[in-house]
């Protein structure tokens, strides 16, 4: 069974210079993107307060620089959610991916590298720039190493574009599944029931899903 995700994607645009280093062959082939700003350790569940004084103690950085720096790491980790859209470019072309959890890789956590905050994407289509709203061709101008679109999916005309929707990841999609039986059980119960209103409607929801 394959499951379409009805809820609401998020878009972003991200950069393929983290730590001023262009990764974009490593994005592209090894399915995954990055920010940088090692240095400020492991992000999981941290809040935007923590990230603040992280940036202050490891960077030094005060007003606006702060708040700059603040607002890409924190939609990175926390804004991003798994089975979001990311976008980023390559001489005219955009990748189109959905990114999975946040990960900390500490062997990357240092000066050389500056890559330790990670995420993996599943990469679903590859469209000319040209191609897509300019809306999102604003957007994939933006300098900041990561934001987000202010809109939706259909909105971006990204479903026109890759001529289908984009799926839900494997560990949401087994997820799915076994909720789905479940429920299947739960019908199987009603079919049971003394009450023949509720075995009605059992039967009726099971005739549905079949079809």
């Amino acid at each position: 069974m394959r499951w379409k995700r009805s809820m609401i994607m998020n878009i972003f645009q991200m950069k393929t210079k983290p730590h001023g280093i262009e990764r974009i062959r490593e994005f592209v082939d090894q399915k995954f993107v990055c920010i940088g700003w090692p240095g400020i350790g492991d992000l999981t569940q941290v809040s935007t307060d923590e990230i603040r004084k992280r940036l202050e103690q490891t960077y030094g950085y005060t007003g606006h620089k702060l708040g700059n720096a603040l607002g890409q790491v924190n939609t990175f980790s926390n804004t991003m959610k798994t089975g979001d859209v990311v976008l980023i470019a390559e001489k005219g072309w955009v990748y189109i991916g959905t990114v999975g959890e946040y990960k900390y890789e500490q062997q990357y956590d240092n000066e050389e590298d500056g890559m330790c905050h990670r995420r993996n994407v599943e990469w679903t289509d590859r469209v000319l720039i040209t191609k897509l709203e300019s809306s999102i061709q604003k957007l994939i101008s933006n300098r900041n190493t990561i934001c987000q679109f202010p809109d939706s999916i259909e909105e971006a005309g990204l479903d026109k574009i890759t001529g289908k929707q984009l799926s839900l990841n494997k560990e949401n999609t087994e997820r799915l599944d076994s909720l789905f039986s479940d429920a299947l059980t739960v019908l199987e119960e009603e079919l049971k029931s003394a009450d023949p209103e509720r075995r009605l409607k059992a039967a009726t929801e099971l005739i549905r899903l079949k079809k």
